[in-house]
């Protein structure tokens, strides 16, 4: 089922014509703010890194180009801590029904507007969209569009048993499928070393963050009986000390009301909040040497760049930071500066309690790729 969210921006200014710069030594900042090993990881965690990449670091600390910094991984996962929020939220509809909700997280008001949708769902677990020709003389801006497709608990992938640890890798493969979608490719993934965090670390862990192919493939499809979908906009904004720089940044990040879709799940009724669900957002921008993408938050986040994989944060954990410096990988992504290319994020909320996200980036314009 389909519905729409329309919020509106705090501004719908158009990109101007920027001089974008970032310092050219700073080639990755990672970090994971609240997590690190859990207990699974081995009990001497720490080490120093000083690679490039695209990943992420579990534990306090940086890995760049230039400057040895240390890494310390503690113990943590996305069941620990209060999980307190503030603000409570409201809903005038409900499931396939649609309405006004108002929703009061962190001291801001968001108001959104689902309404049903006149496409005919998927009943079959395929994708019910064609992606549309890239237009170059479509206006661009720092808005991005998004579908998000509501979960209930008594999905495999989403509120399970384990509540998961670490970044994991390889858990998709790493170039983009068919339907602009990521492809399963294992259950339990691999941990990232500290040395280098596009690798693979020497422990193993235990838990399945995922069950099967056939589940993992309707996290970003829309199935009768298993989800909901909604859309929406995520606006960058300039940050006013950095020009140049847009961001957006949520760490209550809840874009559907507490009545939409399967609603708050029973785990969070005492936060009334509308957990388990993803993200999917696709544009296209043109590259420029110097420009970065980054995020922070929780939980699954892959990010494609020209239909490979260029940030891979998989399984459930606590807030992580990555960025992808596209003059490092433009090799490994196969782009050249003034070239048009494809990004496409999958990102997925499936445990409680937090749900941070935050992109900030360089990168001034994005034309929307439309899906139906």
């Amino acid at each position: 089922m389909s519905h729409r969210l329309s919020t509106d921006p705090k501004s719908q200014q158009r990109c101007p014509s920027l001089a974008l710069s970032l310092c050219a030594s700073s080639l990755l900042l990672l970090a994971c703010s609240a997590g690190g090993l859990g207990a699974d990881a081995p009990a001497d965690s720490t080490a120093t890194a000083t690679g490039t990449g695209a990943t992420a670091v579990n534990g306090t600390g940086t890995t760049g180009i230039n400057p040895s910094t240390t890494s310390t991984s503690g113990g943590g996962d996305e069941t620990s801590g209060t999980g307190t929020t503030s603000g409570s939220g409201t809903s005038g509809g409900s499931g396939a029904t649609g309405g006004t909700s108002v929703v009061t997280s962190g001291g801001s008001t968001t108001t959104t507007t689902a309404t049903p949708s006149t496409s005919t769902p998927d009943t079959g677990g395929g994708n019910t969209f064609d992606v549309e020709v890239f237009n170059e003389d479509e206006e661009c801006d720092s808005i991005l569009d998004a579908v998000y497709r509501d979960f209930s608990e008594t999905h495999p992938d989403f509120e399970m048993n384990f509540a998961g640890d670490v970044v994991r890798l390889n858990l998709i493969e790493p170039t983009l499928g068919p339907e602009s979608k990521p492809v399963f490719l294992d259950t339990v993934g691999c941990p990232p070393a500290q040395a280098d965090p596009r690798t693979c670390d020497n422990w193993t862990p235990t838990g399945e963050v995922l069950s099967t192919a056939e589940n993992f493939d309707q996290w970003y499809r829309t199935v009768d009986g298993v989800n909901y979908e909604f859309t929406g906009q995520l606006e960058l904004v300039e940050d006013e000390t950095n020009p140049g720089t847009f961001v957006y940044d949520n760490s209550e990040f809840f874009p559907l009301a507490p009545e939409d879709g399967y609603g708050v799940p029973p785990t969070a009724e005492h936060l009334n909040r509308n957990y388990l669900f993803t993200t999917e957002i696709h544009v296209n921008f043109t590259y420029e040497s110097g420009q970065t993408f980054g995020f922070r938050g929780d939980d699954d986040l892959w990010i494609f760049v020209n239909n490979r994989l260029a940030l891979d944060l998989g399984s459930m954990h606590a807030a992580v930071e990555g960025v992808i410096d596209f003059d490092a990988l433009a090799t490994e992504l196969g782009i050249s500066p003034g070239g048009v290319y494809p990004m496409d994020i999958f990102h997925a909320e499936r445990h409680t309690y937090d749900s941070n996200f935050r992109f900030e980036t360089n990168i001034a314009c994005f034309v929307p790729v439309v899906l139906k």
